[in-house]
């Protein structure tokens, strides 16, 4: 016979025999928690209860009928047995709820770490796809711009060729008095300003121009130097800067023309101030 086939029956057997299954403590321990619940915190009368155990059969350890004080150390000691039992059984099922909840903080842990990268993942994806977007808009923005830069170019040198043109026709600059139509361009009528003639004042500021024209403005690029213009916006009711290719020329002619036109910075406008001291400080009057 192999120790495999072996069952487990016998053994058990001979445990409870040696236990005493008819003995006073096994009876103790399979009835003690019963047995409280009934006397609901009376005194046990031992005594009619070692009788009864004589009755039924049930032995101490040595094989004889209990007496009180045997009934009485046993049921003791059984129930210091029974309260360790229990203990260990509480130890048990505390450690079991401790590796549990060790398993569920894990787990956890575990699912906020997935869920933590799944979020950087979306969060990254998400700025990729915003950061491709603006790309995309910049670079949309940049040929927009390239190409309406170049149109402007070209209409501003158009322009400047026309006004060269026509500034080679005026045989005497000093007949601009007042807001005169001259020639058509196309279809836009020239005007000239209302200046005064100033000694040393070039031709360029009594040339006629298209008065629909936006003013230039500071910061943008002339055409004919490609240079930045840097002093201030077009100021009202004198040259623009689209009729001269360097802008000291401008400051120079407009420079002299404010002074014409004020005899202190008093009466002078914010505009025609930077104006006036940046011709000054840069020794064009």
């Amino acid at each position: 016979m192999s120790a495999a086939s072996i069952g487990i029956e016998g053994a058990l057997e001979a445990l409870d025999g040696a236990a005493g299954v008819a003995s006073v403590r096994a009876w103790m321990e399979r009835h003690r928690e019963a047995l409280l619940a009934h006397q609901d915190g009376r005194r046990i009368n031992w005594r009619a209860l070692c009788d009864w155990f004589a009755s039924v059969g049930l032995l101490n350890g040595k094989g004889q009928t209990p007496t009180i004080r045997c009934a009485q150390l046993t049921w003791y000691r059984v129930g210091k047995w029974l309260e360790r039992r229990n203990e260990r059984a509480a130890e048990r099922a505390a450690e079991a709820l401790r590796l549990e909840a060790e398993r569920e903080s894990e787990k956890a842990v575990i699912q906020a770490e997935i869920r933590q990268r799944r979020e950087a993942e979306a969060a990254e994806q998400a700025a990729l796809h915003d950061r491709m977007e603006k790309t995309e808009r910049a670079a949309a923005w940049r040929r927009e711009e390239a190409a309406r830069v170049a149109e402007h170019n070209q209409r501003v040198k158009a322009e400047a060729e026309a006004r060269k043109a026509r500034a080679a026709t005026v045989a005497n600059p000093q007949s601009t008095a007042g807001h005169n139509a001259a020639a058509l361009t196309s279809d836009t009528p020239l005007v000239t300003l209302d200046l005064p003639k100033i000694v040393g004042v070039s031709y360029r500021a009594y040339a006629p121009f298209d008065p629909t024209l936006p003013p230039v403005r500071e910061g943008e690029i002339n055409p004919l130097s490609g240079n930045a213009w840097e002093f201030g916006d077009d100021l009202p009711g004198y040259p623009s800067k689209r009729g001269y290719e360097f802008e000291g020329e401008w400051l120079k002619d407009v420079g002299r023309l404010i002074n014409a036109r004020h005899e202190t910075t008093s009466s002078m406008s914010e505009g025609e101030k930077f104006v006036y001291r940046a011709a000054r400080g840069s020794g064009k009057l």
